[in-house]
């Protein structure tokens, strides 16, 4: 029998005749304002694997001054903490979870960012999300640049970012960052300056990234491959960029007043975008603040600070439903810390991250993707879910039956959902 003998390499291995080729990524790179992370020891001292038990505390919010009942018992949906990760230093400082994109194929990505004025980010890579043991795999940490948001499509890694890089015109930008295999690489990254303070999301839809920017910004859209500019849309207070892919469309959301910008997939006649429908939403209007969109069954369902969730038909633009944002003074906390800034959907599953408040999770009686979307959605709270040591919630995706929590200073939870 013959065997190939592996010999440890920072470049490529091509193996001997008979076996196949071989990439071995480097322990530690760095080109002076990306490092890079792909040690196992380093990285696994980051992870732990509690598996313990998520209560849900039933404390029903209210609407109106009435109780809602819930939709199910809280009972009935078992939650796991599979994994919690300790958030990277980056210099001197611990820097904060604030999004989190998780693909079809069990593999996630968190981006990071500093408070107050030193810019300073970092993005972990997650694959083995569907063994129950999720792995980090590689960590990137920027020396000049907040992380925001972040979008990956499996190949590259998208980040909307604010960078103290005087090199670009103003501090928001787009930053490509390419993987090889599951590890980040420093070779072929790019990056191109959008208007704004800060870029504020980003996500593809295969052929086009999408980004947004804040004050005196808007969306933009570029070519998938190079990031060349293929069309732009000026916007006000662009908080986050989604996309409705049966219906072919991308759906902004403004703040100050709240928004929903809603244009035509693909179309850049000029340079511009189709904008198709403008509509009003309430609440979103806590300036500078971070609040999402997700798209599901021609619904918007809107994190709109201190007015709760709110379900946007993106039809007609009525407002279909809400669920209210928890009360500050029953938790014994300052509004100010309390506002809804994500909300996730899947099935007939929402969950909804309150900053300090935590994460609630909430019910409905069909799927939000096949309910109508004119038909009126009746949304009840199951509770708040009890992590032992969660800061704030910042953001919160929920996919193939796993919860994923970022959580500022208190990194990232993974949570496996069990319905019985």
């Amino acid at each position: 029998m013959r065997h190939c003998k592996r010999t440890l390499l920072i470049l490529t291995v091509t193996a001997t005749a008979g076996c196949y080729d071989q990439v071995i990524v480097p322990d530690f790179e760095t080109d002076g304002r990306i490092a890079i992370t792909n040690d196992e020891a380093t990285l696994d001292a980051r992870v732990s694997y509690p598996h313990e038990n998520v209560p849900i505390a039933p404390t029903p919010m209210a609407a109106g001054g009435m109780a809602m009942a819930p939709a199910r018992a809280p009972s009935s949906i078992d939650l796991t903490l599979l994994a919690e990760v300790l958030p990277p230093t980056v210099g001197p400082s611990v820097v904060q979870a604030t999004s989190v994109w998780a693909t079809s194929d069990n593999k996630a990505v968190v981006s990071y960012n500093q408070v107050g004025a030193v810019a300073l980010g970092a993005l972990d890579y997650f694959i083995q999300l569907g063994n129950k043991t999720p792995k980090l795999k590689s960590s990137l940490t920027f020396l000049d640049s907040d992380v925001n948001s972040v979008f990956t499509d499996g190949t590259s890694v998208f980040s909307a970012v604010a960078t103290s890089d005087l090199a670009f015109a103003t501090p928001a930008v787009l930053e490509k960052v390419t993987l090889s295999g599951s590890n980040f690489s420093l070779a072929g990254n790019v990056r191109v300056d959008i208007e704004s303070f800060a870029a504020t999301s980003t996500m593809s839809t295969g052929s086009y990234v999408y980004a947004t920017s804040g004050d005196g910004g808007g969306v933009y859209a570029f070519d998938a491959g190079s990031l060349a500019l293929v069309g732009q849309y000026p916007l006000d207070d662009a908080r986050w960029v989604a996309w409705d892919q049966p219906n072919g469309r991308i759906v902004v959301l403004q703040g100050t007043p709240g928004r929903l910008a809603v244009f035509e997939e693909g179309s850049f006649p000029g340079g511009s975008m189709t904008l198709l429908n403008t509509w009003l939403v309430t609440g979103v209007d806590v300036p500078e603040s971070k609040s999402t969109v997700q798209v599901a069954g021609s619904k918007a369902f809107v994190a709109a600070g201190p007015d709760g969730v709110q379900v946007v038909c993106l039809d007609d633009g009525q407002t279909v439903g809400s669920v209210p944002r928890p009360d500050p003074g029953s938790l014994g906390l300052p509004s100010s810390v309390v506002v809804t800034n994500a909300v996730t959907v899947q099935g007939d599953l929402m969950f909804i991250s309150n900053g300090e408040a935590g994460v609630y999770a909430a019910a409905a009686p069909q799927s939000f993707e096949t309910s109508a979307c004119t038909a009126p959605q009746s949304i009840s709270t199951l509770g708040r879910l009890q992590f032992g040591n969660l800061q704030s919630a910042n953001h919160v995706v929920y996919r193939n039956d796993m919860l994923f929590v970022a959580a500022g200073l208190g990194g990232l939870k993974v949570v496996e959902v069990d319905l019985n």
